[in-house]
């Protein structure tokens, strides 16, 4: 008798709890509001920026093949490097949804503006290479340090590439 009334309980709850939910599931969600979409779309962004920040410290790994003394060194300096190169990445976003917003109707001023930002953006870019340069120099080989920006400059490759393919040219 236990039993029964368990698997009684068992078959009401989910019957409660699984109808309001099909009931809800056979009426089409209603169209995200423009905020509600944005918010997604930085939420996705920022989650993948720490993929991408997570995934370039272990290709930096990788690829650097230091000694322990040189970790020591190398990895605060680093992580310096990267907090500047993040900003300016923030830059890059703030360019690209100013961008999205104003892509369907993209006048002159506004595309001047965009370009204006864009390669002072790059000219950030190369500022923050020239200014770590002579500092990375002090505590790595000059062969290490090549590396290091050859690997640096394959991934920002990869992810201008991966943006260029994914953002549609101006009309």
């Amino acid at each position: 008798m236990g039993k029964q009334r368990w698997v009684l309980a068992c078959l009401c709850f989910v019957t409660l709890g699984v109808l309001p939910w099909i009931a809800l599931a056979q009426q089409p969600p209603a169209p995200p509001s423009a905020a509600e979409a944005k918010a997604e779309a930085m939420e996705e962004i920022q989650l993948t920026r720490v993929a991408i920040q997570a995934e370039r410290q272990a290709i930096v790994t990788q690829a650097m093949d230091l000694t322990p003394e040189e970790m020591e060194t190398f990895w605060p300096l680093y992580r310096e490097y990267r907090l500047e190169a993040v900003k300016i990445g923030d830059r890059i976003v703030a360019l690209i949804l100013r961008y999205a917003a104003s892509y369907d109707d993209l006048t002159d001023a506004t595309a001047d503006k965009l370009l204006t930002d864009l390669v002072k953006i790059e000219q950030a870019r190369a500022n923050l290479k020239a200014k770590y340069l002579p500092k990375f120099k002090k505590v790595l080989p000059a062969k290490k340090v090549v590396r290091f920006y050859q690997v640096e400059n394959k991934l920002d490759v990869a992810i201008l590439n991966e943006m260029a393919e994914n953002i549609p040219l101006a009309r």
